[in-house]
């Protein structure tokens, strides 16, 4: 059994549904996504298929467009006006940058939201971000290929379908919703704290796969309470070790579900 369906037998997803649409019981469009692949160039094109992957070789390496590739992309773009209003750059380039720009910042604006866009600007560093390139493209793909042959090696039954469904939103986008009916609401998987959701999804509950891994063994009522303080205090859930009120306890705090909790009855999954 692979890692993901572990984690799907725990938290009982049934149904994996949209990564990028609203969430519903429908089970249609599973892959569908909104998504734009951009290249440091700021070439772009759009697709609406999350099994693109992260990132597409062609001509240059592209990758699919998220608030901190766009902070890069933006002090890129400042750094080219500079470059322009100081006699560096001649016109008829920065024109055409500007331009192909322009049309990034709008599908971002749309698909990401400014809020979002806004935060990660500020908490970003761009000197450190790794842009596309033929060498991030083939260390990805490696790391895609070990994952397969780590999988084929284990023999057993072969990923599900839901499994496969919920790798691929989290590894394409960083996070998946799921309709949740113990819980009565979408909450959000993350890949880890760093992603950012758009902004239609902001005000939702999220949970990182590392709490979600914390979250096996509680009962649908401790899952809904944990629900409750996330949603009104934030916060994380964390294990005994790291809880510094926690030290009379004897194991790890448990916060979530058995395979037949968390999410026993999910409908669909953005």
């Amino acid at each position: 059994m692979s890692m993901w369906d572990t984690m799907l037998e725990y938290t009982s997803v049934k149904q994996i549904g949209a990564p990028i649409q609203e969430a519903t019981e429908s089970d249609e469009s599973v892959y569908k996504a909104d998504i734009l692949f951009v290249a440091t160039n700021l070439d772009s094109w759009e697709a609406d298929d999350i099994r693109f992957g992260y990132e597409v070789m062609l001509d240059v390496c592209y990758r699919q467009l998220d608030a901190s590739y766009y902070a890069y992309l933006r002090h890129k773009m400042t750094q080219a006006k500079e470059r322009h209003e100081s006699g560096k750059m001649k016109p008829e380039l920065f024109a055409e940058l500007r331009t192909r720009f322009n049309a990034i910042h709008d599908w971002a604006v749309k698909h990401i939201g400014e809020k979002a866009l806004l935060q990660t600007m500020q908490t970003t560093n761009v000197k450190s971000y790794i842009p596309p390139s033929e060498q991030t493209f083939t260390a990805y793909r490696k790391t895609q290929d070990d994952e397969y042959q780590r999988r084929t090696a284990q023999g057993g039954s072969p990923q599900s379908d839901q499994a496969h469904r919920l790798e691929h939103a989290l590894a394409a986008r960083g996070y998946a919703c799921i309709r949740s009916s113990i819980i009565e609401d979408i909450v959000i998987f993350v890949r880890d704290d760093s992603v950012v959701v758009p902004a239609k999804w902001a005000d939702k509950v999220r949970f990182t796969m590392d709490e979600l891994a914390l979250m096996i063994g509680s009962s649908p009522e401790a899952v809904k309470q944990i629900h409750e303080v996330k949603r009104v205090f934030g916060g994380k859930v964390v294990s005994q070790g790291d809880d510094p009120f926690g030290a009379a306890m004897t194991r790890p705090v448990p916060v979530a579900v058995d395979q037949q909790s968390l999410f026993a009855a999910a409908t669909g999954t953005k």
